[in-house]
């Protein structure tokens, strides 16, 4: 009788492992940083579809999303003004609940930063300018490094106004040299962005939906994503 409850005890375990592994579901959250090329915006100042968006759909549409902050975004954000919100730990209130930026950092599990264009694509960058915004980008890696270690994922510059391709390429290189020494994703978008269909205007930098759709296909490619691509 003992031999017969073991038994069942030990069936009825084996069976709740079994049902646990294949009804548990990896629910993620997903933080965005940057300026308006995290928001998507358009250069009508109205926000669009960006590359964040797709990631957050395709994790939604599987039920495997669990959070998305793309507040700690802001149009118009600096390199500079970005590592001083997190020095002061900036707070937001969000469906009502107080969070704070390290706090969103921390609990990201995918964590995107596009952060520069704002304040370079109508700049000359001289070598000043560049080794200063590295600098700062570089300080900025070194804070987040240490509030996240999961998956932070990189976005480039890419060609726009005073500055050539080339140009561009270099400052490329060093950011992504920066991003991999913190063993970040870095993902180039500068060639995809050469298409003149991504843009809405040709006086603006800023991109359409089907940019961002590019954007978000590299970095389903980067990270590997088995997720569905929005159509």
């Amino acid at each position: 009788m003992k031999k017969k409850i073991i038994a069942i005890t030990l069936i009825g375990g084996i069976l709740s492992v079994i049902i646990y592994f294949f009804t548990q579901t990896s629910e993620i959250t997903i933080v965005s940083l940057g300026d308006s090329l995290s928001l998507g915006m358009t250069p009508y100042n109205i926000e669009g579809l960006s590359f964040n968006d797709y990631l957050k759909e395709d994790y939604l549409n599987k039920h495997e999303l669990k959070n998305y902050i793309h507040e700690f975004a802001s149009s118009g954000l600096t390199v500079k003004e970005l590592i001083y919100e997190i020095k002061e730990n900036k707070s937001l209130t969000i469906k009502n609940d107080k969070l704070e930026i390290k706090q969103a950092i921390d609990a990201a599990d995918i964590l995107t930063i596009a952060i520069g264009m704002d304040e370079l694509a109508n700049t000359k960058i001289t070598n000043q300018i560049k080794n200063e915004y590295l600098d700062d980008l570089e300080e900025l890696f070194s804070m987040i490094k240490v509030l996240n270690q999961k998956k932070v994922i990189v976005i480039s510059l890419y060609t726009w106004g005073k500055n050539d391709f080339l140009t561009i390429e270099k400052l490329n290189a060093s950011i992504r040299d920066l991003a991999l020494t913190n063993n970040f994703c870095f993902i180039d978008i500068n060639k995809i962005l050469q298409n003149p269909n991504y843009y809405l205007n040709k006086n603006s930098y800023h991109i359409n939906y089907l940019g961002h759709k590019s954007i978000y296909d590299e970095i389903k490619k980067g990270l590997n994503l088995k997720v569905s691509s929005r159509k």
